[in-house]
């Protein structure tokens, strides 16, 4: 029996398209991607789309109801374990919702951060990988209005946050108009109903991941909240978070030995340009064409190492792996760089970084 196991992990994911048609693949490239994904015992990825035939469209800037069939070819291309709790997956309602949780497992992918009640959001993955126990917990930062669970209202797994203005007041009279400041916190009581689920989890597996979804979705800086709550995360018995919703790929923290990935960047980018507004096409306009995928080499006492492999989305919006070259290694020591402050050494050898953690 093997002593470890491999976690395939890919960013978020906005599939409008069939990724198989005729019996055949539509991109070779990212079938490609995938049978190096395949590779894994493993494979998570960030839902960020609704897969269903009904419901209504939310206030959501960016929202995209697609047909059920794509999120069973999730399942088809090798997917095992998708969180739902993100910013996207109740843009079109709860009966949609709540259809993405069912054409997900039909199409063999387990759904992790989202159900009908809260005990159903805030129920982890459990399962056992060459002999391992691993448990995961799925939660997002990121909270419109109604997308949160309640007793009486199906929703996501949410830990909300607060923001406020660190006014500068003898700055704004120096230099006004002025960028200001948002100085932002996670909710106390959010943060202990996180911990209080990671507390029952603990008990159960060998190996306790948080998939958290947070952050900014442009560039590569960090919200001020994402540090002090991995901290929390870690404090409370978390293995290794593995984080989402960033665009571009971004640092990853060591944090008392354990891995904080803030954002592996935006994996599937199938965003509709051709029928965007002008506040769309703005966003789109700051989405990384480039992202990374991770081989996360996990034992019995937590993660061993994680290698990282640059991608680009071409039009079609599915990724390519990078074969070595300057794309590949600019992508690569942008991470390294970010990653340095906090704690993580990481090594560049051709198109593949590696950060290993001592046991």
């Amino acid at each position: 029996m093997a002593d470890t196991f491999v976690l395939a992990a890919a960013g978020d994911i906005v599939i409008r398209n069939r990724l198989y048609g005729d019996g055949a693949v539509r991109s070779q490239g990212y079938d490609a991607l995938m049978a190096h994904m395949r590779k894994a015992d493993l494979v998570f990825g960030s839902c960020e789309v609704q897969f269903s035939t009904r419901g209504f469209r939310t206030d959501s800037t960016i929202a995209y109801l697609v047909p059920p069939d794509v999120g069973r070819d999730l399942g088809r291309a090798g997917y095992q374990l998708m969180t739902v709790a993100t910013n996207h997956t109740w843009d079109y309602g709860p009966d949609a919702f709540l259809d993405t949780l069912v054409h997900l497992r039909e199409g063999g992918v387990e759904p992790v951060g989202g159900g009908r009640t809260p005990a159903e959001a805030w129920a982890p993955s459990i399962r056992t990988v060459n002999g391992i126990r691993v448990g995961m917990l799925a939660v997002s930062c990121l909270v419109p209005p109604y997308y949160a669970v309640l007793d009486d209202r199906p929703g996501i797994a949410a830990v909300r946050i607060r923001q406020y203005a660190a006014l500068d007041l003898m700055g704004m009279m120096i230099e006004p108009g002025g960028p200001i400041k948002v100085e932002s916190m996670a909710e106390e009581e959010d943060v202990r109903v996180l911990e209080d689920a990671i507390a029952r989890l603990r008990p159960q597996v060998d190996v306790l991941i948080v998939s958290i979804h947070w952050g900014y979705g442009r560039g590569t800086p960090l919200a001020t909240y994402q540090r002090p709550l991995a901290r929390r995360v870690v404090a409370a018995g978390t293995d290794f978070i593995l984080g989402n919703h960033g665009h571009s790929p971004t640092a990853i923290d060591t944090i008392d030995g354990k891995p904080v990935i803030y954002s592996l960047g935006n994996h599937v980018a199938q965003q509709d340009r051709e029928n965007a507004n002008a506040r769309q096409l703005e966003i789109f306009a700051d989405i990384d064409p480039w992202s990374v995928i991770a081989d996360i080499e996990i034992a019995r006492r937590g993660v061993r190492s994680i290698s990282l492999r640059p991608t680009h989305t071409p039009a079609d919006g599915l990724p390519v792996l990078l074969e070595p070259g300057d794309a590949a290694t600019s992508i690569l020591e942008r991470v390294r760089d970010l990653s340095a402050p906090g704690g993580t050494t990481v090594t560049i050898e051709g198109a593949q970084a590696r950060i290993a953690f001592p046991d």
